[in-house]
């Protein structure tokens, strides 16, 4: 019996090549994208899952308050650990995290390296990240230790061992030799601490004291249960509140910590990641939702087709009923034939995945392998899959034609308005999931094009961003005396940071504010070439000089006199003068004694989901980064240009540099992969709902053949003919244009509050969207409309 209906289940597949075809490259590509985005999910899911001690495992983030405004920030001080450690006995251990760009010099050859981090000693008892070679109990106890993950182990040392070997490493100042102490498996994708060497806190100046406000560092702590973690943390303001002086903490500012769960860290934190941008659970949530809604445009396309056809499977029932099947017995052999169709779906899809897994590793920036998939337990999910897809696709048509009647049937008496009616809602359905996705992805890459092109107040394109240490920042005038010997050259200029995202956080005092008050505002070092090289706009004094440049240099006693400051509009708004009033008034920053010399209009220095806060820049011989303004006319001769004037005055720094308008695009990469997965899986939705809607049309069509040829006998156009049979289809479209344009109004606007600076909602999206919906069904459907409609009307009307 079992292999009759299999034997029945395939003729009639093969019988209706076309509607079966549909149906499976429907839920095939349903399906793919569902593995696809399924991958995305769990890999974010998962960050820091193989830590062994997670659940007792916490990040420190600190929060702190001026005169009102309160900043939270992912760094601490290195007092908090160890101090910590010795007040709190809910406390097992702590790790202090540094990371640090490095050069690594390896005979003649030199390596920049990126994710260097330096850690406590407690790192690998506190963290699950195995050593292959080394003592974790002494590989990281003393000063000038190194321990290498294994990929640069074998990039550094081949086949070799390198445990006690010596390695050249310069991370700010001078090589310096390090020792080799172990080889650490390399850090996996969903960790969010990512490095390729792990060197000792102890080598640098910093593990020598212990400071609450140089907020540099990552701080984690073991605590000895996971239940402490809500006890410690109430004890922690009350604490810190004992730490200062009223001399030190003014009336309604203060300075306090958060324990964040390891696990909770990368999808839940309001504070940026340590070591990596944070994920967005927002963004999980849409991944998710996206995939669900594609899947089910699959199934209604299979269950619209599988109805459509009740007509002509009717008579089949009917005869089979009156042979004595059962009404089960028909139910499993509807059923049969969805998992039939949803078997070899299933199997077209992992292959379709697997071929488009490389061009979505490049959308998601991860790299996923399809190995995954291989695993049991991934295994029993797909089958599960395939079950829970044939009972959603299936389980209603079988329902629908094994409840029919045989006499009704074989004398003609079916009725399928009800069926039809069901049909009709999920056109609607599936092509209000189509227009919501449609205007989403309008409105995503409107925001995303708003922020690649509104004003920064700077200019950002073909600037060259350069990190630099104490032997570049000695060598500064006879680098940029280099550079400017290329006519492409246009200014040089050093920084303590870049201006796409200035993190330096300071205290700022006017003199006509009250002792002890002082307002937060962000600090960036600047020399004189930075404000015209950045294309900054002066609105009142000017710009600081050379003899600004020297006078900070100075050591005598003259501290009133001994910095020029040049704030923004908003800095000088909230000190409460106007651009022309603040020149020449003292300040004080965080000890810094000087008077403003310059306001510049407000410009970004942050990412656009956070409005321009206060700004001050001020002189300082020295600097992180390297910034080259450009002409951009002959770019690759100038590159090769300051190459080699670079090799030559500093040999043992590689020229490695990244242009500026890259950096600003790292601040949205999440937004920009966003759209761009949005507006492929929305193009897969359209193309989904537009096949089904394809065979629904083709099978109406044909139902309606006679009726067409007799119109054309007596007279009717081939226009009016289309019209005829597009216009039902049309009206459901419409209908789930006016059901999708509030959901996407009201979800696109929630995503939009993220952002400070954003685009409105215009009435415009919603018209294009509509028209692009209605368009693209018009264009499915009047292609079997014409093709029935220029038909010989004699052939279709030959049997009458």
């Amino acid at each position: 019996m079992l292999r009759n209906y299999i034997k029945i289940a395939f003729r009639n597949l093969w019988r209706n090549k076309v509607f079966s075809g549909i149906n499976v490259i429907g839920l095939s590509v349903g399906l793919a994208s569902c593995l696809l985005l399924f991958m995305y999910i769990t890999h974010e899911l998962s960050y820091d899952d193989f830590q062994q001690k997670a659940d007792r495992i916490v990040r420190v983030t600190m929060e702190y308050s001026m005169e009102g405004r309160v900043a939270k920030i992912p760094q601490t001080g290195t007092k908090v650990a160890p101090e910590f450690g010795r007040q709190f006995p809910e406390i097992e251990s702590g790790v202090r995290m540094i990371n640090r760009d490095a050069v690594v010099l390896k005979g003649d050859r030199q390596f920049s390296e990126k994710r260097l981090v330096y850690a406590d000693s407690a790192f690998f008892s506190l963290f699950s990240f195995p050593l292959l070679k080394g003592n974790s109990q002494t590989a990281l106890n003393g000063p000038n230790q190194v321990v290498l993950s294994e990929t640069t182990a074998e990039k550094y040392f081949g086949t070799e061992s390198p445990v006690g070997k010596p390695l050249r490493i310069n991370t700010g100042g001078s090589f310096r030799d390090y020792s080799v102490t172990g080889v650490v498996k390399d850090c996996p994708a969903n960790s969010q601490i990512k490095y390729d060497l792990v060197a000792s806190f102890k080598t640098l100046p910093a593990a020598k004291k212990e400071e609450w406000y140089s907020s540099n560092y990552a701080t984690y702590l073991l605590l000895r249960s996971p239940d402490a973690i809500a006890p410690l943390q109430a004890k922690i303001p009350g604490f810190m509140k004992t730490q200062f002086s009223k001399d030190e903490m003014s009336p309604g500012s203060y300075l306090t910590y958060t324990l964040e769960p390891l696990r909770r860290v990368h999808l839940h934190s309001d504070v940026e990641g340590s070591f990596e941008p944070n994920g967005d659970l927002t963004y999980i949530y849409i991944f998710g939702s996206i995939a669900l809604l594609i899947l089910l445009i699959a199934c209604v396309n299979y269950v619209n087709l599988a109805t459509s056809r009740a007509v002509e499977r009717a008579q089949e029932v009917g005869v089979r009923k009156v042979m004595g099947a059962m009404q089960g017995q028909l139910f499993g052999q509807f059923m049969g034939e969805s998992i039939i169709i949803t078997s070899v779906a299933l199997l077209l899809g992992l292959l379709l995945a697997a071929l488009t897994l490389p061009l979505f590793n490049t959308l998601s920036d991860r790299q996923f392998s399809f190995v995954v998939w291989l695993q049991p337990k991934n295994l029993l999910m797909l089958l599960g899959v395939g079950v829970v897809v044939s009972l959603i696709a299936g389980s209603y048509p079988a329902l629908v034609l094994a409840r029919y009647q045989p006499i009704r049937v074989l004398k003609g008496q079916l009725k399928t308005a009800g069926a039809g009616q069901f049909r009709r809602t999920l056109i609607v359905f599936q092509f209000a999931i189509t227009a919501f996705l449609i205007t989403s992805t309008l409105l995503v890459r409107n925001q995303l094009t708003y922020i690649q092109h509104k004003k920064l107040g700077y200019g950002k394109d073909h600037i060259l961003l350069l990190p630099v240490d104490r032997q570049v920042n000695e060598k500064i005038q006879a680098i940029k005396s280099e550079f400017r010997q290329n006519a492409d050259v246009q200014r040089v200029s050093l920084a303590s940071d870049s201006p796409v995202y200035v993190e330096g956080g300071y205290g700022m005092r006017g003199s006509t504010m009250p002792e002890g008050q002082r307002k937060m505002v962000a600090g960036l070092s600047i020399d004189e070439d930075f404000v015209p090289a950045m294309s900054l706009h002066l609105v009142a004094g000017s710009n600081i000089n050379a003899a600004d440049m020297e006078r900070v240099s100075r050591t005598d006693n003259d501290s009133l006199t001994r910095s020029r400051f040049i704030l923004n509009e908003t800095a000088v708004k909230e000190l409460g003068w106007t651009p022309q009033q603040a020149i020449g008034q003292r300040l004080d920053m965080s000890g810094r004694l000087g008077e403003v010399k310059g306001v510049v209009a407000d410009f970004h220095f942050a990412s656009m989901k956070e409005k321009i806060g206060p700004l001050a820049l001020f002189p300082e011989n020295g600097g992180e980064i390297l910034l080259v303004k450009l002409s951009g006319s002959q770019l690759s001769n100038t590159l090769q240009f300051l190459e080699s004037k670079w090799r030559t005055i500093i040999p043992d720094r590689p020229f490695a540099y990244e242009f500026m308008d890259e950096e600003f695009n790292k601040l949205y990469a999440a937004e920009t992969r966003t759209g761009q997965i949005f507006s492929i899986f929305a193009f897969l939705s359209i193309f989904l709902a537009c096949l089904g809607l394809f065979g629904l049309s083709a099978y109406t069509t044909a139902q309606r053949t006679k009726e067409i040829g007799v119109r054309k006998v007596l007279g009717a156009s081939v226009i009016s003919i289309v019209g005829l049979l597009s216009k039902d289809f049309l009206k459901l479209v419409v209908i789930s244009i006016l059901v999708a344009s509030p959901l996407a109004w009201y979800a696109m606007n929630q995503w939009l509050q993220d952002f400070a600076y954003k685009i409105t909602i215009d009435g415009w999206v919603f018209a294009l969207s509509g028209a692009l919906a209605v368009g693209i069904a018009l264009l499915t459907v009047s292609f079997q409309s014409i093709k029935a409609a220029l038909m010989n009307p004699v052939k279709s009307l030959r049997s009458e």
